[in-house]
This record gives structure tokens, sequence and C-alpha cells, in this order.
């Protein structure tokens, strides 16, 4: 489908962007693209550049029989120069060679507010009205827009947007590979993701990340509109067949010579370790929200396992999206053996700001360790 014969770029507005992509928001009136996001390559070096083709290749073929029900639906669309040419590109370069774009679901389309909680976990409280473009919706929480929030709106939704990051059994470090980039770079601590995997740590790593939540918002979220957001997060995580489990699983090296340290050349790049590198960096939107019998959605074939009731709460339903699945150019290596060779001396030092990543003696041989 080319995108200029069913829309103009006038439709679309500057959402967000990141290392290799930008992202652009319907606003026109087409209701078959009415809550979807363009997503359009930045400019690149030849040789690190990725197609649009290759990464959807890669997406529908390696990707989504991983986690079948839980990647964000992506289309391929036809793009023209002219079309990148007068998108509202917000001062950004794009890659005007590339023919093809990416539609994908707006995960936030709705009325919602963001809480910034660190730099891999935001906040987004809100509710299923109509929402309206001219609001602001990603203004930083105050007292006051809490207040109003919760005077004027009900809220019935809240998503949290994770970067779960690297994932393993930590046999002997004090600090993982998530926590030791994070001290590296100076971050204030927020929580360990491996703290999300096990029974034993999963109240402390909830804690950790409910820490840093106002408790004001909290009190509106959970006393006023009666969603028990941290018992909902638990369950969620408790699943033993959760999205955090599965991305441990696929994240796992087996093979030497994909450790990192051992990498000599692209060559050396194989296709297993570009899977799993693109594992490490995926985003999460968990959205938790309270059931709503006349919602078709929310009582569809796929949603039906996701339905949970809570004593005295109601029900409500939990789902996952897995966002950002980029291919990594295989030049990467020189960049992650950089990050490494700046990690390993740190690995078993003390921070006293910062508490040690539990250790899994007694798990079964993981290299990455």
């Amino acid at each position: 489908m080319e995108i200029s014969k069913i829309t103009s770029p006038n439709d679309w507005i500057y959402f967000a962007k990141g290392n290799a992509n930008i992202l652009f928001k319907y606003t026109g009136n087409n209701d078959y693209l009415r809550h979807k996001l363009l997503r359009v390559r930045l400019l690149k070096e030849d040789d690190q550049y990725i197609s649009t083709c290759e990464l959807y290749d890669f997406i529908e073929l390696r990707c989504k029989h991983l986690f079948p029900q839980q990647i964000i639906d992506i289309q391929l669309i036809v793009l023209t120069t002219d079309f990148v040419n007068q998108l509202d590109n917000h001062g950004n370069q794009l890659m005007l060679k590339e023919r093809y774009g990416l539609l994908i679901p707006n995960i936030l389309d709705g009325n919602y507010t963001k809480q910034f909680l660190s730099k891999n976990c935001h906040l987004y409280i809100g509710n299923n009205n109509p929402f309206n473009y001219d609001d602001q919706f990603q203004n930083e929480y105050s007292q006051n827009n809490i207040n109003d929030f919760s005077t004027n709106n009900k809220i019935d939704l809240v998503i949290f947007e994770i970067k779960p990051k690297w994932l393993y059994d930590n046999t002997s470090s004090n600090y993982c590979r998530t926590c030791l980039l994070n001290i590296l770079k100076g971050y204030s601590r927020h929580f360990c993701p491996l703290d999300l995997l096990y029974p034993e740590t999963i109240d402390e790593g909830l804690e950790d990340i409910f820490s840093v939540i106002p408790k004001e918002l909290l009190t509106t979220i959970e006393e006023i509109n009666r969603i028990p957001l941290k018992q909902l997060f638990k369950i969620f995580l408790s699943n033993p067949n959760s999205v955090f489990q599965r991305l441990k699983e696929y994240q796992r090296i087996n093979n030497k010579n994909d450790l990192i340290k051992n990498l000599t050349s692209i060559d050396d790049v194989s296709q297993n370790l570009s899977l799993v590198m693109t594992l490490r960096d995926v985003g999460l939107f968990i959205k938790f929200e309270k059931y709503d019998k006349y919602n078709n959605i929310h009582n569809s074939q796929n949603n039906i396992n996701n339905l949970i009731t809570i004593e005295n709460y109601g029900k409500f339903l939990l789902t996952c999206n897995i966002y950002d699945l980029d291919l990594k150019s295989k030049l990467k290596y020189k960049h992650w053996l950089d990050i490494e060779e700046k990690l390993q001396s740190i690995y078993n030092s003390s921070n006293p700001n910062w508490r040690y990543c539990i250790k899994r003696d007694n798990s079964v041989d993981n290299l990455e360790t």
C-alpha cells in the first residue's frame, strides 16, 4: 500500500524518536489510520543502515513466533520521497532513499498523562475517553494535575513502559550487567530487572519500582479509582510464562563464540547473537485496565486468558505489548566490546548507593555470567 494515496503528510505530527527511527502520529479522519503511528527510518551511514524491509522480515520471521500474542502488529507501507520530505520531522534528518515505512498501533492512543520514573521505566495513567489532539498528553505530573485528573477524569487504565534490558541468572557478580551500565552512566538506582524474575525477589523489585511514584498518585490510582496496581503487577510477574521469563529464555547464550568478549570482527556476529542483542533492548507496554463488559476487545478470544479477578475490586484486563525490535547492525560489535571493556573493572565493585544484585548460585550454567 502506498501511503500517499490514502493520506497527506499534513495528517501526521511528530510523536517520538529513538536512535534509528522516528514516529509520527495520525491526526486525520481516515478510520483505518486513526489509531496508528508511522515509523520512518532516520538518516544513517550506509554501512550501519538496515532497511525497513530487512527489519520487517526479521520481526516477522525471527521474532513473532517467539512472542505470537505480544509483539505489536506491523504493516509494511510504501513511501515516496515527496511524502517523507513534507513530514514534520522536528529538525531530524530522515532516510529519504528509504522506500518503505511501518504502520504500527498507537498503544498510547487515548487520554493519558505521563510520569517519568527512571530512564528505563515510565508510567501512564488515563482512560478510554476519545483523545483530544490539542491536549499535551505527555506533560509530567505535578500535584495540581494529579488532582485535576482525579477530579475531572476517571482513571480506568494504567500502563508501565519498561525496558527489561539483560535478563539472566547472575551466578557470581555483585551487580548484573544492566545495573552496572546504569552505575557507569551515573544514573540513580531504581530497580534491578533480575528481581522481576524470581518469587523471592518480586516483592522487593516492585517496592523499588513503586518507590518513585508520588504517594498522591498511588492514592489516586489505588484508593480513589480502585485499581490495585501493585497486586496486579505481582500477579503478572508471578506467571511462570511471563514475558520476562521468556525474554530471559530467548536471550540465553549457549555458544561461547557468541560471547561479546570473543568477538573480533563482524563475521563473528552470528544470527543468534543479533537476535539476542535485539531482545536485550526491547521495550514493553504492560497495561492494567478495568474490565468493561461492553468492550468487544476485552471480551475477545485473545484476551480471555488475560482477565484477572481481584476480591473487593472486580475484574481487570492485563496485557503486554513488545516494541522496539530493531535488528542490530553487525558493526555495533565494536560498541558492544567497548562497553564490556569499561564494565569489567566494576563487575565486583561495591557502591554504597546501589545494593548488590541477586545471585543464583544453584542455577544452571550460564555463559553470560
